[in-house]
């Protein structure tokens, strides 16, 4: 009960913050934030190390749906040659 406040509790507070960027980041910006500027070079630190993940587990995933494709597929061949002949 007290991890799902927490993380309720967590996931609000993010999204709250995410919309309070997303609104007021240009106003931040043309000001000449060092908030902004920190966050900005926050993200641009982050965002090659998240996108290097994610196409990684993009590709693990392609290659396990790949293998499952051939499982499934050669079972059925097998059988349906066995029968043919």
């Amino acid at each position: 009960m007290v991890t799902t406040l927490l993380v309720t509790f967590a996931l609000t507070v993010g999204l709250a913050l995410v919309v309070l960027l997303s609104v007021a980041a240009p106003t931040l910006r043309r000001r000449g934030s060092r908030t902004m500027a920190r966050i900005d070079a926050a993200a641009e630190r982050a965002l090659p190390v998240l996108r290097h993940h994610r196409d990684r587990a993009a590709a693990q995933l392609a290659d396990r749906l790949e293998a499952q494709r051939r499982a499934a597929r050669s079972p059925r061949d097998d059988h349906g040659a066995a029968r043919a002949r």
